[in-house]
């Protein structure tokens, strides 16, 4: 659910978010009829920051003093208007742009459809054993891997599902040719599989 953000990092920045937090809200007032705090309240913070912004520009000690105070004032009302804004908002990304702020972005849509397993190698790390490890490309946001196998030729997949992008499998038929594939599982959970690999277990 999206929420209201601003990212003031400098003075000018400050300066430059409130004053388009002041005249989205304005523009935009028939959405938001009990701001708290008031826009004119607002309006108020907002002019004594700009004021004691330009007057520090001259490099007095005082006027310094002054614009971090008012900064501190103004990024508090900020601060207050979002939490006003988010419960108008109830997660709603086009009210919240309408107040100025910009929207968090859910991990759903900051990542997105699962992307295709990549680079599944099959390996024989001891001969003899009927081992084999698997292995795929890891994805930073996978939460999980699902590793699937069957016999070349039948039709049922038997599927792993683990917590690392590597996987050995021991219950293998010695000389039998296999099928691989595999999966990352992240925030979306339909799986999106590699290419199939074949390989004969030795």
């Amino acid at each position: 659910m999206a929420k209201p953000i601003y990212r003031s990092n400098t003075a000018a920045g400050l300066l430059r978010d409130g004053e388009n937090i002041f005249a989205k809200m304005t523009e935009n007032a028939e959405l938001f009829p009990n701001p708290d705090p008031d826009l004119p309240a607002f309006e108020s913070s907002l002019d004594a920051y700009r004021d004691a912004y330009a007057a520090a520009t001259f490099r007095d000690k005082r006027a310094v003093v002054l614009k971090s105070q008012k900064g501190q004032e103004l990024q508090k009302a900020i601060y207050q208007l979002s939490r006003y804004v988010d419960a108008v908002a109830d997660g709603d990304e086009a009210v919240i742009l309408a107040a100025g702020y910009r929207p968090t972005r859910s991990p759903i849509n900051r990542i997105g459809r699962t992307p295709r397993a990549e680079n599944l190698r099959v390996e024989n790390p001891e001969v003899g054993t009927g081992l084999i490890r698997l292995r795929i490309k890891p994805w930073r946001h996978a939460r999980l891997y699902q590793f699937e196998y069957r016999g070349k030729g039948t039709a049922e997949w038997a599927t792993v599902i683990h917590n690392k992008s590597v996987l050995e499998v021991s219950d293998l038929e010695m000389l039998q040719e296999y099928e691989f594939r595999a999966s990352y599982l992240g925030t979306d959970t339909s799986p999106n599989y590699s290419d199939v690999i074949t390989a004969r277990v030795v």
